[in-house]
């Protein structure tokens, strides 16, 4: 598989996982949480405290959550198009780890020229690398890769010149 395909091929799976996010869990966890919120306030009214109408709260508030992630990640399509069409749109790719409670999660960021970031998750295998790494650099050949504080700079600064800006410090 060529590293376009696998490119595109992981923006239409984060893209799916975003809609089936927005159009099945939401729905379902703010169902959940209405019944077991009015469920759990009458067991408040009758006998006290209850631990029914907490869940109720927290699944109302997981589906907001998964709101905001699934509209977020909706701006992939952007990158898609770039993916499939515009590869020289993209002008800055980073390994970005971040770890929670000593668990490291890895993305590529892709920055676009107009001051975009997406992020696309790591997934490695036991002993594996992930495909994505090159395939990413092969789909955008023209985009500057690594992190360095400079270069964070510098993309804020002005996302449109980031290439020619690093291309002259060079």
């Amino acid at each position: 598989m060529d590293s376009k395909t696998i490119v595109i091929q992981r923006i239409e799976k984060k893209l799916a996982a975003s809609e089936k996010t927005i159009k099945v869990w939401v729905p379902v966890c703010l169902v959940a949480g209405l019944a077991f919120g009015i469920w759990g306030y009458q067991q408040i009214t009758t006998s006290g405290a209850s631990w029914i109408f907490a869940v109720g709260i927290a699944l109302i508030v997981i589906p907001l959550a998964l709101l905001y992630d699934g509209l977020k990640n909706r701006k992939d399509k952007r990158l898609l198009e770039y993916a499939k069409d515009q590869p020289a749109k993209i002008v800055w790719i980073y390994h970005h780890i971040l770890r929670m409670n000593g668990v490291p999660q890895e993305s590529m960021m892709i920055g676009d020229d107009e001051g975009n970031i997406f992020k696309m998750p790591i997934i490695r295998k036991r002993g594996q690398e992930d495909e994505l790494m090159n395939a990413l650099v092969n789909t955008f050949p023209q985009a500057v890769i690594g992190f360095s504080h400079e270069l964070k700079k510098l993309y804020a600064r002005n996302p449109k010149q980031f290439r020619e800006q690093v291309t002259q410090q060079q």
